[in-house]
């Protein structure tokens, strides 16, 4: 049931920049993206998630590369040792060498030059450990020819016995390990119903005080799960690991973007040849959420036929996933937008808040809230500013189950912060939250805490765009503050309202 843990990933959270619970998520999300046939590196996906900056990225890669050759280094020089070429203080002395050196030399290089190998046998012991590893990655019908002569017949007879053999972790590394092990067997115990909220923080507060003990075993002795239970957990587990999801009709071409709710592929139509976006929806939201309200909605949605408003061809479903095939928009979102150009000009950032309004005014009409109004929501296609993501739409007014919350907490309205039901003007609060990032290069409320960044938007003070873009014009400044007023009463009430408060600041400028 175990899953490896990347090198990066260990780097990640040794150095403080990643917990063990982003860590966990960024994992699983690269998983379901392997299911797909596609791949992207952990690093980028924690940087999507606004985890990382590249440059730590950059940091964890030299990290991560310079651990590797200390890899190859000590696998070297286990076959030497072993085969008696060398003996310990040779190989101390080589391998303390290759670490003030950075690794940046092969061993082999290092022991030729103190005498301690000739250059025949570093030469087969390379041939050794490259077929060694040959034969690890490919089928028996596709191994390499052995090499010939006499370096190749004693690469040969090399005895290998221990090359796979890892470095012996240490103690962080090996909490790490069980840690997200925990995480993915509770995640994948709660997806199949059978643990619950209550159950799982008694299970976790016991193994906090038993260290070595995994969870699965601590369910165990509680009597909360079976070993039948804990076997039908392993095998999801290893089937999610192994399944390759895919959406009849359509391969897949790349990702485009991933989130709490959902991954958002470049698709293409088999028979059409035409490129779509498919928004595939995590489990972990379909659970959380109503499936059959999604798809209904969904089918509300696809109704809507407007130029602002990324169009809805296609609902679906696939093993228990629900996807929504969508109009492809070649372009960036306004997010790439602020963090590649800064802060976006006053007139253009006033048109394309227009834009939006009118997406709103359509999805309103037809009596739904988009929930979700957010940089990363909105598309840029050439000049005109295009609405997305409706994977949180619900009917005005509808209550959330369970005071449950949806939506981005850079964004979110104080009545979705607080659980309590929604109408239009919760949108018209993101899209004000939305305009102050867009002329600000900020959110009104910054922070990395999300319950802290929700209280804001509940309690603090509405934020005055001028104190960060001194030059920004008063009408521009006062229609955003009160966009995101605490009150619903106290903003535009409407989307139509909203546009025409927009225009008019438009008009003086």
């Amino acid at each position: 049931m175990s899953r490896p843990t990347s090198l990066f990933g260990r780097i990640a959270v040794k150095k403080g920049l990643v917990n063990p619970a982003q860590l966990e998520r960024a994992l699983r999300l690269q998983e379901e993206i392997d299911a797909l046939g596609l791949h992207k590196p952990l690093g980028q996906i924690l940087v999507a998630d606004g985890i990382l900056a590249e440059g730590q990225v950059d940091v964890i890669l030299r990290l991560q590369q310079l651990n590797q050759r200390a890899g190859e280094a000590r696998r070297f020089g286990r076959v030497a040792l072993r085969n008696g070429f060398i003996d310990h203080s040779q190989l101390q002395a080589a391998l303390s060498v290759a670490g003030d050196e950075g690794y940046q030399r092969p061993l082999s290089l290092i022991l030729e030059a103190q005498g301690a190998l000739e250059p025949r046998i570093t030469r087969a012991i390379d041939q050794a450990l490259a077929r060694h590893a040959a034969q690890e990655q490919l089928p028996e019908q596709e191994q390499p020819e052995p090499p010939r002569g006499i370096t190749g017949r004693l690469s040969r007879t090399l005895d290998l016995a221990g090359v796979d053999e890892e470095e012996e972790s240490d103690e962080e590394d090996e909490a790490l390990e069980r840690e997200l092990d925990d995480m993915g067997f509770a995640a994948v115990a709660f997806r199949e119903g059978l643990i619950q909220v209550p159950e799982l923080e008694r299970a976790l507060s016991e193994r906090a005080r038993s260290p070595g003990v995994s969870l699965a075993q601590v369910f165990l002795s509680r009597g909360v799960l079976s070993p039948h239970d804990v076997e039908q957990v392993a095998r999801a587990l290893s089937s999610a690991r192994q399944e390759k999801l895919t959406v009849p009709g359509y391969e897949w071409v790349d990702v485009l973007g991933y989130g709490v709710t959902s991954i958002v592929l470049k698709a293409r139509h088999a028979v059409l040849d035409r490129e779509v976006a498919i928004k595939l929806f995590r489990e972990e939201h379909i659970q959380a959420t109503s499936a059959d309200a999604l798809v209904e909605e969904a089918k509300a949605v696809a109704r809507l036929h407007h130029a602002n408003v990324v169009e809805l061809y296609e609902v679906g479903r696939v093993r228990r996933r629900i996807f929504f095939v969508m109009e492809l928009v070649e372009g960036p979102t306004l997010l790439d937008v602020i963090r590649e150009r800064g802060p976006i000009p006053e007139r253009r950032a006033l048109r394309m808040a227009c834009d939006v309004a009118r997406a709103l005014e359509a999805i309103h009409a037809q009596g739904l809230v988009h929930r979700d109004v957010k940089p990363q929501n909105i598309l840029i296609s050439g000049e005109r500013a295009k609405l997305t993501d409706l994977g949180l739409v619900c009917e005005q007014g509808e209550s959330a189950e369970d005071f449950a919350v949806f939506g981005s907490p850079y964004t979110m309205s104080p009545e979705q912060a607080n659980g309590e039901p929604v109408d239009a003007r919760a949108d018209l609060y993101g899209l004000g939250a939305t305009l102050f990032y867009a002329l600000t290069e900020d959110p009104p409320y910054g922070g990395k805490d999300a319950l802290g960044i929700m209280m804001a938007h509940m309690t603090a003070p509405i934020p005055d765009p001028r104190e960060r873009v001194p030059g920004l014009s008063a009408g521009t400044a006062e229609l955003v503050m009160t966009l995101l007023s605490k009150q619903r009463a106290g903003r535009p009430q409407s989307a139509e309202e909203t546009l025409a408060a927009l225009e008019g600041v438009l008009a003086f400028l």
